[in-house]
């Protein structure tokens, strides 16, 4: 079985093959993803490129993050880190102490931490440099590549973008619905720079699939390196990437019992 957050991201972009979804694909090149995760195989080598393979080609998963990066990793899974063992001490130090009381019904809850080290040029880099590492793994890989397929999932929430308007517009007047707002979440699809630099790959990449699992929702973008130019036609001005502040925390109820078995 393959590893277990592979295979939840592949079951998600499987769940949201809904046509919104695809950008710059003709009908055939949609159906096409649409069966490749029908018949998508997991590597049997937990440890070897790619994830998961197909007669026609691969599948190949690797995450990203907006949070800064050291040689520990990245600073936002570091702080959760923290907070998991931090909320794991009082679970376990509270339900020691009720235990004594007989039946007891109890809370545990941690500071709210925010992490403050998120920004779009880390996102990024991460990008680039995890995408790099796995071009290098596909060069090895002896065999089918007719369709290369990398599904990049993100998960850190902090990632938001605004459409740009120009900057000579009339104000004071209604411009009726072309000014709504559209969900602030970051889409690589409304991404201009990004999509530039996925044209630059187009050899080494056929189709690269964006999974932002936000805390607003699940967002699937789904795009032909190829065609990412086509794209940048319809965003005229595009959107300005930022980040937002995100914090986590963690809560929990427990019950103890006097002979020693904590749920």
């Amino acid at each position: 079985m393959r590893g277990e957050a592979e295979q939840k991201c592949f079951n998600l972009v499987k769940e949201n093959l809904d046509y919104k979804n695809f950008f710059a694909m003709s009908y055939e090149e949609r159906d096409l993803i649409k069966k490749v995760f029908e018949i998508a195989v997991p590597n049997n080598d937990l440890n070897a490129f790619p994830d998961f393979i197909f007669d026609d080609g691969f599948i190949e998963h690797f995450r990203v993050t907006s949070s800064f990066e050291g040689r520990k990793g990245s600073r936002l899974e570091i702080e959760r880190a923290e907070i998991r063992k931090e909320f794991n001490d009082k679970v376990k130090k509270t339900a020691e102490d009720f235990a004594e009381d007989g039946v007891s019904i109890y809370t545990v809850s941690t500071t709210e931490v925010w992490h403050k080290t998120h920004s779009y040029e880390n996102f990024i880099e991460s990008l680039k440099s995890n995408l790099e590492h796995h071009l290098e793994s596909m060069e090895k890989y002896i065999g089918n590549k007719n369709n290369k397929i990398f599904m990049v999932e993100y998960n850190d929430s902090a990632l938001a973008m605004g459409k740009v308007y120009p900057k000579d517009l009339m104000q004071g007047v209604s411009y009726g619905d072309l000014m709504k707002r559209e969900s602030p979440v970051y889409r690589p699809s409304r991404d201009i720079n990004l999509l530039k630099y996925l044209y630059e790959k187009r050899e080494s990449v056929d189709y690269i699939i964006f999974v932002n699992d936000d805390c607003r929702g699940l967002f699937v973008d789904i795009v032909k390196n190829g065609n990412a130019l086509e794209i940048i036609k319809l965003l005229h001005e595009g959107y300005n990437p930022y980040c937002v502040m995100i914090g986590s925390s963690e809560f929990g109820i427990g019950v103890a019992v006097p002979n020693g078995k904590k749920e």
